[in-house]
């Protein structure tokens, strides 16, 4: 079942870091809507977000105006986390152009000690997070496909993503962590899961193909205040769209901008005292 929409209707979009603005339809066509949204024109948005009630409704404003910046892909279709990050970076909140992702594999060559991201993938391989402390600085971490031999992973982390790991994994034990932002991809032996809601440094969790959780045991998340962007998929379009209902998250942020988007909340942190 769609949301009933039309051209006209007003949402607030959320843009990342805490704050929301307000987007009106301008039009309607198949499956994506174009929107007026702080003085742009964005046509041809996919309307996943509407119909997940992830934007959520406000009092219709008024229709854009003709001379609003318009904004189209070639390909025809913008997806809403572009959407997004689109609004966020005409209002200065965050940067379209992403700087690449440093990734190198452990096992594959030795990354320099002062290396500050890394990506640990491949079947077959192991890793003790342990043998990571050689790396003082590493911030950014990936690990895919592998087996770990422990959750010690090291102190300074500010993001990790783990993707199908072959041995169970306990949020407890990595809790401690000071990580602004997790990802769980089709992580089938996932446990402890309600320590997210009181993870203090957290603000961005995606949670994808975890199919095995309850609407129940996600839920205290979208009551979380520090939490500004997520995406979690626990199976099936219903559930998704109850969770979000109650949620006001923005998209997560692609993993490769993450440091500068970090960098500038703490600037902001500091001005604020």
């Amino acid at each position: 079942m769609r949301l009933p929409y039309r051209a006209g209707d007003s949402f607030a979009m959320p843009l990342g870091d805490g704050s929301s603005v307000p987007a009106t339809i301008a039009a309607c066509a198949h499956h994506t809507v174009t929107l007026a949204v702080c003085g742009l024109e964005l046509a041809g948005v996919s309307d996943r977000a509407l119909v997940l009630h992830r934007w959520k409704r406000r009092a219709n404003a008024l229709a854009p105006a003709d001379d609003a910046l318009r904004y189209a892909r070639h390909d025809g279709w913008i997806g809403p986390a572009h959407a997004e990050r689109i609004v966020a970076t005409h209002l200065g909140i965050a940067n379209l152009e992403l700087p690449p992702l440093y990734v190198r594999g452990v096992r594959a060559a030795q990354p320099p000690p002062d290396a500050r991201r890394l990506r640990v993938a491949g079947r077959g391989v192991t890793l003790d997070p342990r043998e990571l402390s050689r790396y003082p600085r590493l911030e950014v971490l990936e690990c895919a496909d592998i087996t770990l031999r422990s959750l010690d992973f090291p102190p300074a982390l500010r993001a990790l993503r783990l993707a199908r790991i072959a041995t169970p994994v306990d949020l407890r034990e990595i809790a401690r962590l000071p990580l602004r932002a997790l990802a769980l991809e089709e992580m089938r032996e996932l446990r402890g899961v309600g320590v997210l809601a009181g993870w203090e440094s957290l603000e961005q969790l995606e949670m994808l193909g975890c199919w095995q959780l309850t609407l129940d045991e996600v839920m205290p998340l979208a009551e979380t205040r520090n939490l500004l962007r997520a995406e979690i998929d626990i199976g099936g379009r219903r559930k998704n769209a109850e969770l979000y209902k109650r949620a006001n998250w923005a998209y997560p942020w692609p993993f490769e901008c993450l440091e500068l988007l970090s960098a500038r909340r703490d600037a902001q942190l500091a001005r604020n005292g």
